[in-house]
């Protein structure tokens, strides 16, 4: 799958590295342990990493596992312990990963046959029972119980048990291209929780396009772009209107 307008190595490399939080580089990763408390480094296969989530946008996975192609070993493994994953252990030892879907599921893709994730200890519930746990996580943001086509929230027990088996979103794709054109601005913390889904939910009723076509789905960013700074998307986290530098 091609990429989006060109950008160079360096340059995207440098995107991905911006967009992650810094963890000292000395911090010790110990193989993951389910009885692991908050705050603690840890080091996992990405294959027994669970999604918090339905569905992701395949052109950015495509996009990010591209770019890990063209890294080192050095640089991948740099890479991962700079984007220091959040995982939430639930019931019964499960490491649940908060964030990072696209990434994690990039590096599966990747050419890569090393797929250690690293990361920090969000929360240990694993104390809880399964109904009390997806409440904590539902309170907390740490899942989006939404499918492909925007319909939920449903039932957590139907949710991938593999970072593999997640549903493709073609309007979560869209609003990823749509951030990586500047049509709206990264929003971190409590008011940008989802905000790729938030965006690609307000596309989905607007934007019609084949996402399986390269050249459709540019036409269909730029349209998304001028749509995204007009006033019918002021409600929306990091909008910008037009004109806005």
């Amino acid at each position: 799958m091609k990429t989006l307008s060109p950008i160079t190595w360096l340059a995207a490399a440098a995107l991905l590295f911006q967009a992650a939080p810094a963890r000292a580089a000395s911090a010790h990763y110990a193989p993951f342990d389910p009885a692991m408390a908050a705050g603690a480094a840890y080091r996992i296969d990405a294959r027994r990493l669970h999604p918090t989530q339905f569905c992701l946008g395949l052109r950015e996975v495509a996009y990010k596992a591209a770019l890990m192609n063209r890294m080192s070993a050095a640089e991948q493994v740099a890479f991962l312990k700079h984007k220091d994953v959040p995982v939430v252990i639930g019931p019964g030892g499960i490491p649940y990963l908060s964030d990072g879907h696209h990434t994690i599921r990039a590096l599966l893709e990747s050419r890569w046959p090393e797929k250690t994730v690293y990361g920090h200890i969000l929360a240990n519930w694993s104390g809880l029972d399964e109904a009390a746990f997806w409440d904590r996580m539902r309170a907390h943001h740490y899942a989006y119980l939404f499918d492909a086509a925007g319909r939920g929230p449903l039932d957590p027990s139907g949710l991938p048990e593999s970072l593999l088996h997640m549903q493709s979103d073609p309007y979560r794709s869209l609003a990823w291209g749509v951030l990586f054109h500047h049509g709206y601005r990264e929003v971190k913390g409590p008011g940008g929780f989802f905000e790729e889904f938030h965006w690609g939910n307000f596309f989905r009723s607007r934007i019609h396009g084949n996402d399986r076509d390269d050249g459709a789905f540019a036409e269909a960013v730029k349209e998304a772009v001028a749509l995204a700074h007009s006033p019918a998307a002021a409600g929306l986290p990091g909008y910008e209107p037009a004109g806005v530098p």
